[in-house]
């Protein structure tokens, strides 16, 4: 094999790494559709593979590392985390073989754009555009070539993190335990735009005139390390303190301590890196999207079936801790094994460099909790009987998950789902595959007289099963139903019914924890405290209230969006605030830790809002949107799910149709802000899925979770309305027939 090894950059790697290459039967194909014939991997290893080739553990190396993360124990240069990996260390080389490859399109001994193609011509600009999912993908194939089929543990930090992500969803049977240090789950355009910023300045450094070139990647780098630190940091680190203290001309301007610190790491960064690989792993970083291809985040979680700890870092100023944090938060609601971690350090991103104690405490933890002491548990596993009514798209995926998760749901809820039965009640209805496993009926009623069932799921729509549903619960069968109709009609009186006979109703999860951005909420409800809550929780709505503003009448639009699928299928849910409300409670729920219902909730309608003053709003810099609005003042929640103005460029004015957003103000005055698509198959059967373990296990139900709550909702009182004077949009202080009121700080009522 001719390693090229004259190509690489200077690194440790150059003399200590190990080559192998790429078994291909066939070209390997990227994401974005660029091949590679032929692929060589350089890498660095630590310890000793085990008999069984169980015990590795694969280090990915971020954007501006090689792949010698270690050996100063053994007398060779220092790694770049050394504290980390070695004898007796948090990832234990005489436990572990810890292996650090080189990613693909690399300039440590991996193929990249210096490597000669067929034709003997180095790629340079022809070599494929990567993603961290093509990367992972050549890790794996890596892997294999030394024999390993399973890895014990794939860990990460940054542009690592990234893969890291893709090794838990792509390959989740591959893998044990994933650990992903300071990666968000796709990339934003803020960081987008650092990383083209820095692509700028990499461009003049391939060129032929080498000042220049040398001056470009300089500032390039300047620009990355600005942004791995946080303001505190820097602070703390060089404050306002002289280099060289200026003199009386512009030509001796001095040189901050920071600045000479950028210099500092520009020059090292020009003798150790190719610009061409900062511009191909950067690209990648931009790139990075685990939705990408697999429909959207919560569908791409819920392939993951390995353990995961994320690890966020409180001062990050690249990939800020909640964006890092949502990984987990929807990993937690789809039932997965993950820990959310995070390092307290003023230094920011590199923290995951500068405080590795508080990481390798962290890794510490997770390998004792693996320890099988940790895992036994005395409580029995118990069998429970379901039977489904309906068995349409949502029904066909829960019979997925109950299947995909059945070891999931034994070892850590002590249940085992038995589906007895599914009943349709159209015989001519063709059937997804996933029903020909169990046993299906065209009788409902049958179904719900059935003597063998402990829980009956209602997965129909339309307030025609309540029959169906009540018969259930006199006959002792706790329910579970997402069904909105049946339960906007007939939610009280079923409660009861429920009460009376000892079992229980449960949809508070089901009828809107299938709104996928509940996933990545619980968290900061819980544990923030949170003084205010601004949303738009409906697509629908959305969309009725854009084609309003393009000229359509309420009747048009609402027509409009029915052919299109996008309402419930009584649209007046929808119109009347009535979801909305629903939404708004279970977060409302989920901050102050007591027990609300929608029926408490302030609603208006749609049909209150005069089409005009819609479409005329945004000329004065509005817009008309149904808002879910929750304050606290003092010991009083104040809610209501109604039409508001909104600024038009403000996080509730620019989310359009499908997507909703949550705005949370917490009590140090922090602002989070989490944007999401607002429907979806699959997170609704997770939330049916959580339900029925809620009926199952009264700790983690609903109102186990919840007490009722002692105090009421209030109506809160706005301060100024929009309305149309005379045709022309004006402002007001007190509400006027046709206006609606200006979503801003509102007062309780006296």
């Amino acid at each position: 094999m001719d390693e090229h090894r004259d190509l690489w950059w200077r690194s440790p790697t150059v003399e200590l790494g190990k080559v192998v290459s790429l078994d291909l039967a066939e070209p390997f194909v990227t994401q974005y559709g660029g091949r590679l014939d032929s692929i060589q991997v350089s890498y660095e290893s630590w310890g000793e593979l085990s008999p069984a080739r169980d015990n590795v553990v694969l280090v990915v190396h971020p954007l501006a590392s090689d792949p010698h993360v270690t050996g100063e124990f053994a007398g060779q240069d220092r790694g770049w985390w050394e504290p980390l990996i070695g004898p007796g260390l948090p990832i234990d080389t005489n436990q572990d073989f810890v292996v650090c490859p080189n990613l693909l399109g690399g300039c440590y001994g991996t193929t990249g754009p210096w490597t000669p193609d067929a034709e003997g011509v180095p790629y340079r600009e022809r070599f494929p555009l990567l993603t961290p999912r093509d990367m992972a993908r050549a890790q794996k194939l890596f892997l294999e070539a030394l024999g390993v089929r399973r890895v014990k543990m794939v860990i990460g930090p940054s542009m690592g993190g990234m893969i890291a992500w893709e090794w838990a969803i792509e390959f989740p049977e591959a893998v044990k335990r994933v650990v992903v240090v300071a990666a968000p789950l796709r990339t934003s355009p803020l960081q987008i735009g650092w990383n083209w910023l820095q692509r700028r300045g990499i461009e003049l450094d391939i060129n032929d005139d080498e000042v220049v070139s040398k001056l470009g990647q300089m500032i390039a780098r300047g620009v990355g390390m600005l942004s791995y630190r946080s303001p505190t940091g820097l602070e703390e680190k060089f404050g306002r303190e002289w280099f060289k203290r200026p003199g009386s001309t512009l030509g001796e301007r001095g040189m901050f301590n920071v600045e000479s610190w950028l210099r500092h790491h520009g020059r090292r960064i020009v003798k150790r890196f190719d610009p061409y690989t900062y511009l191909l792993f950067s690209r990648a970083m931009d790139l990075h999207d685990v939705s990408e291809g697999r429909g959207d985040l919560v569908s791409a979680l819920n392939r993951v079936s390995c353990s995961v700890l994320v690890v966020g870092i409180s001062s990050d100023y690249l990939y800020p801790r909640d964006e890092v944090k949502l990984g987990a938060d929807v990993l937690s609601h789809l039932g997965g094994d993950v820990r959310y971690r995070e390092i307290r350090s003023p230094n920011g991103h590199d923290a995951f460099l500068l405080d590795t104690d508080q990481l390798g405490a962290m890794l510490r933890e997770l390998e004792e909790e693996a320890a099988p002491a940790a895992r036994v548990t005395t409580r029995p596993v118990r069998t429970v009987r379901v039977g489904i009514l309906g068995a349409g798209r949502v029904a066909a995926s829960f019979l997925r998950l109950v299947e995909e998760r059945r070891a999931r749901l034994a070892e850590r809820d002590r249940l085992v789902l038995e589906i007895r039965v599914v009943a349709e009640a159209d015989p001519a209805k063709e059937l997804d595959p996933v029903f020909a496993s169990v046993e299906v009926t065209h009788d409902p009623d049958a179904l719900v007289r059935r003597p063998d069932l402990d829980v009956v799921v209602d997965l129909t729509r339309g307030a025609g099963v309540g029959p169906l549903v009540e018969e259930a619960l006199r006959r002792g069968r706790h329910v579970v139903t997402p069904n909105k109709v049946l339960l906007r009609a007939r939610g009280e009186a079923l409660d009861r019914l429920a009460f009376e006979h000892g079992v229980r109703l449960a949809y508070h999860d089901s009828i809107a924890a299938g709104w996928p951005l509940i996933h990545l909420l619980e968290r900061p409800l819980a544990r923030e405290r949170v003084t205010e809550i601004h949303a738009v929780l409906s697509s629908a709505c959305n969309f009725i209230l854009e084609r309003m503003e393009q000229g359509l009448g309420l009747p048009e639009a609402l027509a409009e969006a029915v052919r299109r699928e996008l309402t419930e299928p009584d649209p007046s849910l929808d119109t009347s605030g009535w979801d909305t409300a629903q939404k708004l409670t279970l977060l409302l729920t989920r901050a102050t830790g007591r027990r609300y219902v929608g029926q408490d909730v302030t609603t208006v309608g749609l049909d209150t809002v005069p089409p005009e003053l819609v479409q005329k709003a945004p000329e004065a810099g509005f817009r008309i949107k149904m808002v879910g609005a929750g304050t606290r003042v003092g010991k009083k929640i104040l809610a209501a799910a109604r039409p508001v103005a909104v600024p038009t460029e403000s996080h509730l004015g620019l989310v359009r149709s499908e997507n909703n957003v949550v705005v949370l103000h917490s009590a140090d005055g922090g602002e989070m802000v989490y944007h999401g698509a607002g429907g979806g198959v699959l997170p609704v059967a997770t939330a049916v899925l959580n339900d029925v373990i809620g009926v199952c296990d009264p700790e983690r139900s609903w109102t186990g979770r919840f007490p009722a709550v002692e105090e009421p909702l209030l109506s809160p009182v706005f301060p100024h309305w929009l309305a149309l004077d005379e045709g022309k949009i004006v402002q007001a202080h007190r509400r006027r027939p046709g206006s609606v009121p200006l979503l801003e700080p509102a007062a309780a009522p006296a």
